[in-house]
């Protein structure tokens, strides 16, 4: 079992009692769980076709608008994983992808019912409209319900590989947000997380504005992985996205680390599948490039070689004169 050490204080899980408590936790927490562009709405109501098994009850809708021009809609559903996968959670899932289908006319009249009843939200939701191609409040519900498929959340506490393997039974497995609280002696709580966009979390900060478009992600590489996975299979593993990633995603770009330090090689995506049962995915590539190398900044600064994955429009590689660009 993982520890958390802290300014020399050691954090052991402590475990939520409840899916309650654990709900309660991740409404809280909603900021950094879900982005800054996200609104939490916590209704409780059943959906789907009446006098069928095709029915449920989510434990609340987000709305997310990091793009402002296609905001999503998902179901949220949160869930302990000690409970069971295949006879709770799975089903659960596939009861509300079934009521995505059957009952979108409900659950826009339920969402605007509700936001009606909530001058706060009301006002939070106007805020972002203003900024996205839409006339007025019922053009955007009509848009997030009835043009657009509404897509699942499953917040969960941990995320196994018998999760993984069970979420391949969706066509696009729903996105899973991970949370976890760990305490030390003194009782004093910290909280390990992996968000809904996980791509970018750098939006979390104060200045910077929902919007986010991209086409590209931008992947860190050494040179013997570079040359097995790019190179020699065409593929690039095993990266964590989000529904929207793999439905926005057009190029892969490769950061060849120390010693090259650059830019020089990407390639258009072909294909996303998962990639075993590890919750992440397997990027096949097709029509690979090679440009003028795109060098780290001299001097160094800290934060612009990428560590992790990083997205991008592709627009940006081809104008770009040094790393530091690819992020401007």
């Amino acid at each position: 079992m993982a520890n958390i050490l802290s300014d020399s204080k050691k954090y052991s899980l402590f475990t939520f009692d409840s899916e309650q408590e654990f709900e309660k936790t991740v409404i809280k927490n909603t900021n950094h769980l879900f982005g800054l562009g996200a609104i939490y709405i916590d209704i409780k109501k059943l959906q789907g076709k009446a006098n069928t098994h095709a029915r449920g009850i989510p434990d609340g809708y987000l709305i997310d608008f990091i793009d402002t021009n296609h905001p999503q809609l998902y179901f949220v559903e949160n869930e302990l994983v000690s409970h069971d996968i295949y006879s709770h959670i799975t089903e659960q899932l596939a009861r509300f992808a079934t009521a995505t289908a059957v009952s979108a006319n409900s659950i826009r009249q339920s969402l605007v019912e509700h936001i009606a009843k909530n001058k706060e939200m009301l006002d939070e939701i106007e805020v972002k409209r203003v900024k996205a191609p839409f006339r007025n409040f019922d053009d955007l519900m009509n848009f997030l319900t009835l043009q657009n498929n509404i897509k699942i959340i499953l917040c969960i506490d941990e995320a196994t590989n018998d999760l993984n393997q069970a979420l391949r039974i969706f066509q696009s497995p729903p996105d899973i947000v991970t949370l976890q609280r760990y305490a030390d002696k003194d009782g004093k709580l910290t909280f390990v997380y992996e968000p809904l966009h996980d791509e970018i979390t750098d939006l979390n900060s104060q200045d910077k504005e929902v919007g986010y478009q991209y086409d590209t992600v931008v992947c860190a590489a050494f040179e013997e992985g570079f040359k097995h996975a790019y190179v020699e299979n065409n593929a690039w593993w095993a990266i964590r996205l989000s529904q929207e990633a793999r439905e926005k995603l057009k190029y892969l770009v490769i950061y060849e680390k120390w010693p090259v330090g650059a830019v020089s090689h990407y390639a258009e995506i072909e294909k996303i599948e998962p990639y075993k049962d590890s919750g992440k995915f397997i990027l096949y590539l097709k029509n690979k490039k090679t440009i003028q190398p795109i060098k780290l900044d001299v001097p160094y600064r800290r934060g612009v070689a990428p560590q992790g994955p990083r997205y991008i429009k592709l627009q940006k590689l081809l104008s770009a004169k040094k790393l530091s660009d690819l992020w401007k």
